[in-house]
C-alpha cells in the first residue's frame, strides 16, 4: 500500500520493539511508571522524537485498503509550507460547518468554532502544532470532543477532506476502524486476515458489537470524562456540555412532536 516509504516511522508501542527490512522504525521503549501516564503524555513523547517540521499521524486501528495517494499527501506538504497558517489536512471529512477551498482541490476549511477540529482521522500536520494542542492528561476521546477548544481562540487553519474525495489514506471507518473500544471489528478486520493470510487470533482480545446502540456509557464513566475535560481546558468544557444537552433535548423535541 506504501512500499516505497522512505519515512522514519515512530512506533509509539510503549514497551514493545518492533522492526521491518527496508523500514526506519524507531520504538518508544518507555519505562514501566511512564507507561502508566495519560495517552497525551506519550503522544507528546512520540512527537519529541520527530524531527521534521511534518507529520503523517496515523492511529493503530486504520488499516490501509489502497494504496496511499502520494501525490496528494505530496501536495498538501507544499501547501503547508507555502500557507504557515494551515496546521492541517486531515484526509477524511470532518462533519460541520465547512467551507469548501478551490485553491486546494479536495479540500474544505473547518469552521472555526466546530467540534473534533481536533481528530484521530488520518492527517498531516505541522509537527509543533499538533504538539501545541496536545495536553499531557489527554485521552484520545478527551482529546477530540474537549482539547479542540484549544484551536477556537487560534487563527490557524484546519482543512478536511471534502466527502467524495476521501482517496488520500482509504479505510473503513464506519465503525471507527478496525477496533472499536478495545475490541476487533469484525467486518472491518477479518476481510484483512483474508486478504493477507494474516494468523491473528481475535480471541485474545475480542470481537466488538457492531450495532451502535450498544455499549452505552455509564452515569460515572460521563462525570469522569467531563472532569478529565474540565482539567484539561477549564471553564471551556462547559462549551461541550452545553452542546450535549441542546442535542439529546433537540432529539426528543423531535420525537415528542412526531
Amino acid at each position: 500500500m506504501w512500499p516505497d516509504c522512505d519515512c522514519k516511522i515512530i512506533l509509539n508501542t510503549e514497551h514493545k520493539s518492533f522492526s521491518f527490512e527496508g523500514l526506519q522504525i524507531v520504538t518508544l521503549n518507555l519505562s514501566p511508571a511512564e507507561g502508566k501516564k495519560p495517552w497525551g503524555w506519550r503522544l507528546r513523547k512520540s512527537l519529541s522524537l520527530v524531527d521534521t517540521e511534518f507529520v503523517v499521524s496515523l492511529f493503530d486501528d486504520f488499516i490501509l485498503e489502497a494504496p496511499v495517494n502520494k501525490e496528494k499527501l505530496a501536495l498538501c506538504i507544499q501547501e503547508m509550507k507555502n500557507n504557515t497558517k494551515i496546521s492541517v489536512f486531515y484526509f477524511n471529512n470532518i462533519p460541520g460547518i465547512n467551507t469548501p477551498e478551490p485553491k486546494y482541490d479536495g479540500f474544505e476549511l473547518i469552521g472555526q468554532r466546530n467540534d473534533y477540529r481536533l481528530n484521530s482521522a488520518p492527517a498531516i500536520w505541522k509537527t509543533q502544532k499538533l504538539l501545541r494542542f496536545t495536553g499531557e492528561l489527554d485521552s484520545p476521546w478527551a482529546w477530540e470532543f474537549f482539547g479542540s477548544a484549544r484551536t477556537y481562540h487560534s487563527s490557524d487553519q484546519f482543512y478536511c477532506a471534502q466527502g467524495e474525495k476521501e482517496n488520500t489514506f482509504i479505510y473503513n471507518y464506519k465503525l471507527g476502524g478496525a477496533i472499536r473500544r478495545g475490541k476487533w471489528v469484525s467486518s472491518v478486520i477479518t476481510p484483512v486476515i483474508k486478504k493477507y493470510n494474516i494468523p491473528l487470533d481475535l480471541e485474545q482480545r475480542g470481537v466488538a458489537s457492531e450495532s451502535l446502540s450498544d455499549g452505552k456509557y455509564s452515569l460515572k464513566w460521563k462525570l469522569d470524562f467531563f472532569l478529565l475535560g474540565f482539567k484539561m481546558i477549564g471553564f471551556d468544557a462547559f462549551i461541550f456540555l452545553y452542546r450535549v444537552l441542546v442535542k439529546k433535548l433537540s432529539k426528543r423535541f423531535k420525537r415528542y412532536i412526531a
